[in-house]
C-alpha cells in the first residue's frame, strides 16, 4: 500500500500470476485505489513477480524500493512505473531501510563473520552509495548472557529508531538490539517469535477511507 500524492489517494500494488489468473485477467502488475469501488487497473510489468518473495519494501522519495540480486527495483508511485537503481555489490544478505527519515540505507550480513555493514545513499539521483558503519556483533557477550548462539543461524538487519541506527539480531526466541558501536543495548524474549515482512510506522493521519467503512468506530480495536 502506498500514498499517491497527486490525488491524496491510497493505492495497492498487486500482482496477478499466470498460475492463479482469473478468467480474462492479464498477467502482470495492477493498481487498486482503496475505497474507489473500481476494479484494479492493469499496468503491465510481468517481471515484477520476483518482488513478491522479497521481504518488504521501503517507501522513500515517493517510490517503493526492493533489493534483489545486487539490484534495487523501484516503483515510482506517481508515474506508477518500474525502474532499477544501482546498489553496492556486497556478499550475503542485504536489506533496505529508511535512515533518519531522509536517507535510504542498506544493511548487509553474510552469516560467516561478525561484521554488519550499513550503507547509505550519498546522492540518490546519481545512485552514489557510501559505507557509513561497520558494526561488530558482540558474540562473546551474547553467549554469556543468552547461551548458545550460532551466527549462521541468526537473522540480522538494521533499523532506524528516533535518529539512531540499531542492529536487530534474531535467534531462537530472542530479539537483540545492538548499537552502532557493537554494544548490546537490549534483549527481548518471546516464545514463537516470527519475523514479518511488514514494517509499521506510527501515524496521526486520519485516512478518509476508514470512516467510510461499515461499522467503523473511533478508538475501536483494529480488525486488520
Amino acid at each position: 500500500m502506498y500514498p499517491h500524492s497527486p490525488t491524496g489517494e491510497y493505492r495497492l500494488l498487486l500482482f496477478q500470476s499466470m498460475y492463479s489468473a482469473l478468467p480474462g485477467a492479464q498477467e502482470g502488475s495492477y493498481v487498486f485505489t482503496i475505497g474507489s469501488g473500481q476494479p484494479p487497473r492493469h499496468i503491465g510489468c510481468p517481471d515484477a513477480e520476483e518482488l513478491i518473495c522479497i521481504p518488504g519494501s521501503v517507501l522513500f522519495c515517493g517510490s517503493l524500493h526492493w533489493y534483489t540480486d545486487h539490484v534495487i527495483k523501484i516503483f515510482d508511485t506517481i508515474t506508477e512505473s518500474f525502474r532499477q537503481m544501482r546498489s553496492p555489490f556486497v556478499p550475503g544478505h542485504a536489506r533496505l531501510f529508511e535512515m533518519d527519515g531522509n536517507m535510504l540505507g542498506m544493511s548487509t550480513f553474510n552469516g560467516e563473520g561478525t561484521p554488519v555493514d550499513i550503507w547509505v545513499v550519498q546522492d540518490y539521483k546519481d545512485e552514489v552509495w557510501a559505507l557509513k558503519y561497520r558494526v561488530e556483533l558482540p558474540v562473546s557477550e551474547i553467549r554469556v548472557q543468552f547461551g548458545m548462539f550460532e551466527i549462521k543461524y541468526c537473522h540480522v538487519r538494521a533499523a532506524s529508531c528516533k535518529g539512531d541506527v540499531l542492529v536487530l539480531v534474531e535467534f531462537d526466541d530472542w530479539l537483540l538490539q545492538i548499537d552502532i558501536n557493537g554494544r548490546l543495548f537490549a534483549g527481548f524474549h518471546r516464545r514463537g517469535l516470527i519475523r514479518t515482512q511488514v514494517q509499521l510506522k506510527q501515524t496521526l493521519v486520519l485516512h478518509t477511507f476508514f470512516p467510510a467503512l461499515e461499522d467503523y468506530v473511533v478508538n475501536a480495536l483494529p480488525s486488520v
